[in-house]
């Protein structure tokens, strides 16, 4: 007896399968394009070695308060004055930060700590971006040139 022979001749619909890979290159471009325009090189300025290699150097840390008073806040400046090493500067009248007696501390500090280059200002949630800027520039103008913003 001979075995019957099965139809060997069938069709394969291979066009859902094309479909589906040509979706996922789609993707697989999409999120190539995506993943290189969203990268950024970012040095991290403070605390980016162990801390028995970190040289220590003079900061600043300035704390913003709601009204415009400023907190001001030396660490690890030796030279500097104990009467400067922590202190409040008031707001002036308009209610923003008062610039006259701010530049003067600042003056007073550069002129104790002269290796003073790093200033880190941590506003507050209602801190308007303009006020931030004015005061990182009084900082440039002071010599304080490695600046650098908190986060809240």
């Amino acid at each position: 007896m001979r075995k019957p022979t099965k139809h060997l001749d069938f069709e394969l619909n291979l066009v859902p399968f094309i479909d589906l890979l040509s979706v996922c290159i789609c993707f697989l471009l999409l999120t190539a394009v995506w993943l290189n325009i969203g990268t950024m090189n970012v040095k991290q300025a403070v605390g980016g070695q162990p801390a028995a290699e970190t040289e220590k150097k003079p900061i600043i840390w300035v704390f913003m308060g709601e009204k415009g008073d400023l907190t001001l806040e030396a660490k690890d400046a030796s030279r500097l004055p104990a009467g400067l090493r922590k202190l409040t500067i008031a707001a002036g009248s308009d209610g923003a930060v008062n610039a006259e007696q701010f530049d003067q501390v600042m003056a007073k500090m550069k002129e104790s700590e002269p290796d003073l280059r790093t200033a880190l200002i941590q506003p507050k949630a209602q801190t308007s971006y303009e006020t931030i800027i004015d005061l990182m520039d009084r900082f440039k103008k002071a010599g304080l040139n490695d600046l650098g913003v908190v986060p809240l």
